[in-house]
């Protein structure tokens, strides 16, 4: 059950972010309009949205619950507080003006070259940011519908830059940033092998987002309402994924509620 789960989510995810089919079948999900996920993701919590990035990692099945939500915590952490450390260093949070003083190139294009593949946003190390206005011009159709503010074309662009500016933060102070420095043991013997946890950094990118931007939701929205404007049936999926993690972790605090109360 656990790898059919696993490799019904990997697929999910493929078919969500690529415009070319695949040999798996996507499963029919249920409707829902923009204004409905809008306002139901707007009140999911970190946390949540914490389990969905694990839900992607490689390394997913190396960690218990408990150990997904300290990293969780400090990967969120980590994006909050290096949001305000560039900011009082170069002496703003507008993420254009920061690029800027951080010597960035900040491309536009409508898609990537070769197309097949939707990205929203991409760092290329050094100093190279490129924002795609594909899905920026298709979000604006969704933003009339359901009127969600972060879709909103200057704000969402600047979301997006924010998020790839993390990416950069990373690269140049990689000996010190949480995301970076943060590995697990792969296995010891004969050579301990050590592995960075990728979806660390995805995760501290979003928290780094929104406190530059000083947006009050999770920019992992986005995952969502951006794919519906490329495929409503992935987007309904991804939704789904989400609404039902939240409610698995409404069901696990009810139970260690009542576990305290007992205990009491």
């Amino acid at each position: 059950m656990e790898g059919s789960r696993k490799k019904e989510k990997w697929n999910r995810l493929v078919d969500a972010f690529s415009l070319k089919g695949t040999s798996y079948v996507v499963p029919q999900y249920p409707q829902v309009e923009p204004e409905q996920m809008a306002e139901e993701l707007s009140e999911i919590s970190e946390t949540v949205w914490g389990m969905y990035a694990f839900g992607r990692e490689p390394l997913e099945g190396k960690f218990t619950r408990e150990q997904k939500y300290r990293y969780i915590a400090k990967a969120n952490a980590c994006g909050r507080e290096w949001a305000d450390r560039v900011a009082k260093e170069y002496g703003t949070n507008d993420p254009k003006l920061l690029a800027e003083r951080m010597g960035m190139k900040v491309l536009k294009k409508k898609t990537p070259t070769g197309g097949g593949i939707v990205l929203f946003a991409q760092f290329v190390q050094p100093d190279e940011i490129t924002i795609f206005t594909d899905c920026i011009a298709k979000a604006q159709h969704i933003y009339k519908v359901c009127g969600c503010p972060l879709l909103e074309a200057e704000k969402l662009t600047s979301v997006l830059l924010s998020h790839e500016l993390f990416h950069a933060v990373e690269e140049r102070h990689e000996k010190e940033i949480y995301t970076r420095t943060e590995k697990v043991e792969l296995w010891r013997r004969p050579f301990s092998n050590r592995s960075s946890i990728v979806c660390l950094s995805e995760i501290a990118a979003m928290a780094f987002a929104a406190q530059m931007t000083g947006i009050e939701v999770s920019p992992y929205m986005l995952d969502v309402l951006l794919v519906y404007a490329y495929d409503q049936n992935a987007a309904w999926g991804l939704y789904e994924e989400v609404c039902s993690l939240r409610a698995e972790e409404q069901k696990l605090q009810e139970k260690r509620e009542n576990k305290n109360i007992c205990l009491d």
